[in-house]
């Protein structure tokens, strides 16, 4: 294929991109998404750190791995969530830590629900789980990835102090640059990836192959990066949401933030779809009898 068909082709894949994401009005899906994952991120983190203060050495980790939240989101929504999360903490492990956790992974799979809710439309399929099964999806995928995110989480805090003296002797890390802090964001780069993976593939009611999925995935990675990056710059830089909103400010700040997160992740989703369509369309010419 010439250099001048391919750039024809990826233009009108773009135009197709443009339209669809119009068509499943994605800025309103995207702003569900935000609502549910607004009301599912509490409930979340306190089942993500309840879960952790479980196992050894648990306990002193929970505030390093609320800390690590705010190269993921703004600063100012990292510490509102992490003040509020704190303050929840010690009220579930004074209860009952088995009902607590039970209420809280079913918080958080309220989010995840609306992300296979809205991914199913991008895919322009007609659901037809009940919402038993639904709930019991949207359940298991929330426990992969708070296991993936807490694994890779206590590597990164965990592994430092681990394996620093095996790098020094290596010679690929010293006293003043060491090893992990070289590859943090590339290792927070493929947890993303992975997380996204999982979630496009299971997500939809559609028969995909693992592979289609990774364009879109791999998009929603650099985007989502980029664009977390680009807002916490323009906050710093620019942003005076204290002047109009008060006390309210880093709620707004952390919505706002959702929205754009929902609004890559349906992106990716509706790469994924168009691109599987144009496969099977493809094969059905393929297998097309001659008339």
């Amino acid at each position: 294929m010439s250099y001048s068909r391919r750039l024809k082709k990826s233009w009108l894949f773009l135009v197709r991109l443009q339209r669809e994401m119009g068509y499943d009005d994605a800025m309103g899906m995207a702003a569900q998404i935000a609502f549910y994952m607004m009301l599912g991120l509490f409930p979340f983190m306190i089942f993500l750190l309840s879960l952790l203060g479980t196992f050894p050495l648990g306990e002193s980790l929970q505030p390093l791995i609320l800390e690590a939240l705010s190269e993921q989101m703004p600063i100012e929504a990292a510490r509102d969530v992490t003040d509020t999360v704190m303050n929840l903490l010690p009220h579930y492990h004074e209860g009952l830590l088995g009902l607590g956790l039970l209420i809280s992974l079913w918080g958080a799979s309220m989010a995840v629900g609306a992300l296979i809710t809205t991914i199913n439309r991008a895919y322009n399929i007609r659901p037809r789980r009940n919402i038993a099964t639904q709930k019991v999806l949207s359940i298991l995928l929330t426990l992969g990835l708070s296991g993936l995110w807490l694994a890779a989480m206590t590597i990164i805090l965990v592994g430092p102090s681990v394996t620093q003296n095996i790098f020094e002797f290596m010679g690929i890390a010293s006293e003043t640059n060491t090893f992990w802090t070289s590859i943090r964001l590339p290792m927070a780069f493929v947890l993303n990836l992975l997380a996204l993976s999982t979630l496009y593939y299971f997500a939809p009611e559609a028969r995909q192959k693992f592979r289609w999925i990774m364009p879109g995935a791999l998009t929603s990675t650099i985007l989502w990066m980029l664009a977390s990056s680009a807002f916490r710059v323009f906050l710093r830089n620019f942003g005076a949401y204290n002047k109009t909103y008060g006390g309210l400010a880093a709620v707004i700040i952390l919505m706002i933030w959702l929205w754009i997160s929902g609004l890559v992740f349906l992106l990716g989703a509706e790469i994924n779809s168009l691109m599987k369509r144009d496969h099977d369309h493809e094969a059905d010419r393929r297998v097309r009898p001659l008339r």
